[in-house]
Order: structure tokens, then sequence, then C-alpha cells
């Protein structure tokens, strides 16, 4: 007769950081509830909607642990013990580092995840839009710093080349998925720093 034992605790932490990696391998959209279900130990529908409330609430926690973890690599933009030149190219290879790396899905969560939502999900889109818009503003701060402290052109205009330094990070997202090497990207990362002076 089979032995029948305790049922195994439910690791929340666990399966939160599976749910992540499954949304930012395959976005919020083409992420069904049986994909996650399956994911998370061929959980029961009751299970999941007690444990999670719904898809989007586990898409915003799951968005909420990557900004914290993989998303982090902006925070280092406000470091006002490393010159501004120095935090963008930490932040520009860092970002790079992760979102090439096989020991997660390619890309950017906040990027590729939340787009072309059905109308009945566009808070998902309001979320990435928002963490976007947070790494955009952080860009901005540290350009300023630079422009301020002289290591930037007086002529520059200050908002086009956040705008650029920012179009670089949310496309090093389509670059990594479509197989480029992370030395090539900082390579191009490099030139793009070209008219900072040290």
């Amino acid at each position: 007769m089979a032995r029948t034992g305790r049922p195994r605790a439910f690791d929340r932490d666990d399966a939160v950081s599976k749910a992540m990696n499954l949304f930012w391998e395959k976005g919020f959209e083409s992420t069904s509830l049986a994909d996650l279900r399956e994911t998370l130990g061929k959980m029961s529908s009751a299970s999941f909607y007690a444990a999670f409330g719904s898809k989007q609430a586990l898409y915003k926690e799951c968005l909420e642990r990557y900004v914290q973890s993989c998303g982090a690599a902006s925070s280092v933009l406000d470091d006002n013990l490393m010159s501004p030149r120095e935090c963008m190219q930490t932040m520009l290879y860092d970002t790079i580092s992760m979102q090439t790396s096989p020991l997660s899905p390619s890309g950017c969560m906040a990027v590729l995840s939340g787009l072309n939502c059905l109308d009945e999900n566009k808070e998902v889109e309001a979320l990435t839009r928002q963490v976007r818009k947070d790494t955009r503003d952080a860009i901005q701060r540290c350009v300023i710093r630079g422009f301020e402290q002289g290591q930037l052109p007086q002529t520059m205009n200050v908002e086009a080349y956040t705008l650029m330094l920012d179009c670089f990070v949310k496309g090093i997202s389509l670059q990594a998925r479509d197989g480029l090497s992370g030395q090539v990207l900082k390579e191009a990362a490099d030139q793009l720093l070209d008219c900072w002076s040290c």
C-alpha cells in the first residue's frame, strides 16, 4: 500500500520567481492560466486564485519582483559617489549583462512582457509603462548631473540625449532576443558615451 505523506508546503517566493520568468519569457497575453498552473506544480485553478487572486495580480507581483532584482540596474544612476559617466556606463553594462545572461530569459520584462494587451488588460500596459518611465527619469537625472558638472557639452540638448540613451536601453531587449552578444552591445554602449568626458 502506498504511503501518504504530508502535502508539500506551498513556497510562495519560489512560485512568484517561476511565474516571473514565465511572464518575462512569453509576455502577459501569451502566458495562459494553464501555463502558470503547470509551471507552479500543476496547481488547481482554485488554489491559484486562492494564492494570487488573479493572473493580473500575480503579474503585478512578478513585475515588482523583477524591478527589485533584475531591474535594479538603474539604481546606480543616482549614486553620487560615482561620476555621472561612471554611473551611466555601469548601468548600461549591468543591463546588457543581465539581459544577455543565459541564466534568465533574454531582454527586459518591463519592455517585452506588457505590450499589445487586450482592453481588459490595459492595467498591465500601464504598469510596465510606469516602470519604463521610471528608468527614463533616472537616466535624465544622471544626464542633468553630467551636464551640470561639465562632463557634457553645454550645447547639448539634455532631453534629446536622455531620449537617445533611453531608446538604446529599451532596444537592448530586442537585440538580446535576436541573439546579439553582450560584448557587441557593450561596444555600442561605449560609442554612445563617447561625448562624455571622464
